[in-house]
């Protein structure tokens, strides 16, 4: 029997979960040559604003002159104003709580799949480098305040976050999270395939009503506008009804935290919005609806629009649909690296809506 060349992986686990990177031992066999790896003699010290292959954009510019392009001798501009107070961002809508930043200099922890657990990682890496949850957990407000008992949510996502951004090129095994995966919600179960999008729904769910002052109701409107959560990732749902006959339109506010858009007809992330908020007659356009000015049967047109867009966006495009029961729908959807999201929103805002 013929040798085979036979690769073999070491890690070495440290008591706090941390792993070393897997060492790889080839046969010599293999390769004519050894490659060998040597540290940077240079730290990396972030980006800097002069030359490069990037270039920094303000989004939702507050006016005109600093809008990009406004510089009439060319290059890059750097927009330094003053740093805001609390009453200017609250003038702007956004909250004094979220008015601190993170710069994120290096890329934190790689995560171990503990058994099925690739869902779970996804999602806490997207959690991890959203700026501004990653600010007020850094910033440690939460833990000194906690008063859940038993397993909290926010405090375990607090944890993680210092700790994979504090561990650089190493492995981190969230083992705390995934033991904890029924705190969660019930119907998850380990060593299981989950869906990714269920888990964070879940997830956010769950760090809601950790953040909230005790006594208040999760779903009362005080607790979205105490949740640090819907602060973040929060936005409002406008379902609109409008009567063909009297033009009597009865609207209906929802709150989210994410955007479930449908992807069988769309090739773009935009045209999937433009579904989404596409106008639709009710029962066929036959004459169902009962019009509270007309008190009659009538037909009207739905929409569903965004009325109070979030600070942070997040999209899911539903890959499962009904068309085939249990198939995956593989296309690619485009998507620009900005997104403005104006077109889609009723409620009032001037100028644009990036992301």
């Amino acid at each position: 029997m013929a040798d085979t060349p036979v690769t073999t992986a070491e890690s070495n686990t440290h008591p706090d979960g941390l792993s070393d990177p897997p060492a790889p031992y080839l046969n010599g066999s293999l390769f004519h040559r050894r490659i060998e790896f040597h540290p940077a003699r240079k730290p990396f010290t972030g980006f800097s604003y002069g030359g490069g292959d990037f270039r920094l954009e303000t989004l939702n510019p507050s006016s005109e002159s600093q809008r990009p392009g406004s510089n009439q001798g060319g290059g890059l501009v750097a927009l330094a104003g003053k740093k805001p107070d609390r009453s200017e961002f609250l003038e702007n809508g956004l909250d004094p709580e979220l008015s601190f930043g993170i710069t994120f200099w290096r890329i934190g922890a790689g995560l171990e799949n503990l058994g099925n657990t690739c869902f779970l990682n996804s999602v806490l890496q997207c959690l991890t480098y959203t700026e501004p949850l990653a600010a007020y957990l850094q910033s440690g407000k939460h833990q000194t305040s906690c008063r859940t008992a038993g397993f909290c949510a926010l405090c375990a996502i607090q944890k993680h976050v210092r700790r994979a951004l504090e561990s650089t090129g190493r492995i981190l095994a969230p083992k705390d999270l995934v033991s904890n995966l029924r705190c969660i919600s019930r119907n998850f179960r380990n060593a299981r395939q989950e869906d990714a999008h269920e888990y964070m729904v879940n997830l956010l769910e769950s760090m809601h009503k950790c953040c909230l002052p005790s006594g208040v109701p999760s779903e009362s409107p005080s607790a979205y506008e105490k949740s640090l959560v819907h602060k973040i990732f929060g936005g409002r749902l406008r379902s609109q009804v409008k009567c063909m006959q009297c033009s009597f339109c009865s609207n209906k506010f929802d709150p989210f935290l994410d955007l479930s858009l449908e992807i069988v007809k769309a090739e773009s992330l935009y045209k999937a919005l433009a579904h989404f908020t596409a106008k639709e007659h009710l029962d066929g356009g036959e004459a169902q609806y009962q019009c509270q000015r007309c008190k009659q049967k009538v037909r009207a047109l739905k929409q569903l629009t965004v009325h109070k867009a979030p600070y942070v966006l997040t999209i899911h495009l539903k890959r499962f649909g009904s068309h085939k029961l249990g198939q995956k729908i593989d296309k690619k959807v485009q998507f620009e690296p900005t997104l403005d999201l104006k077109p889609f929103v009723s409620g009032p805002y001037e100028g644009d809506l990036k992301y």
